[in-house]
């Protein structure tokens, strides 16, 4: 998992444990120290914020036990959340294929007639295959 994908999965995490508390926090039951670590860094940041000891108070009296630790999401982590979960997906890096693609290496020559095929789109009756044509125009040559 990369980087900005585990930021979003401890955001998403946090959000709907918050939101399943009635609350808005996630306690220190609910996530593994590695976890916790994670939004401590988080925190730095600006996307998390950790309860504060009279928030610790209160939550631990709603709670009936103690709570040590609790986090939740701050506006900008909620505007990150909301932005990560609806941007588009990256295309694959070069040379990685989509699960439904697979890479293919062409000469010179087959990659010329490929781009005169998707120069003709909308002349032909049967279309090249959607997305063909973006791809053939950020195609790079092999060296």
């Amino acid at each position: 998992m990369r980087g900005w994908e585990r930021v979003l999965s401890v955001l998403e995490a946090l959000w709907e444990r918050g939101q399943v508390a009635g609350h808005g926090w996630t306690l220190d039951t609910e996530l593994l120290p590695p976890h916790q670590q994670q939004v401590n860094a988080l925190e730095n940041q600006g996307l998390v914020e950790l309860a504060c000891r009279e928030d610790r108070a209160e939550l631990s009296a709603l709670e009936e036990r103690p709570v040590r630790w609790a986090a939740r999401l701050t506006p900008y982590g909620h505007d990150t959340l909301t932005y990560g979960q609806s941007r588009p997906r990256a295309e694959p890096p070069p040379g990685e294929a989509a699960p439904d693609r697979q890479p293919v290496e062409l000469i010179p020559s087959q990659m010329a007639a490929l781009r005169v095929f998707v120069g003709l789109t909308g002349r032909l009756r049967v279309p090249p295959a959607e997305g063909l044509a973006e791809q053939v125009r950020t195609a790079t040559p092999l060296r």
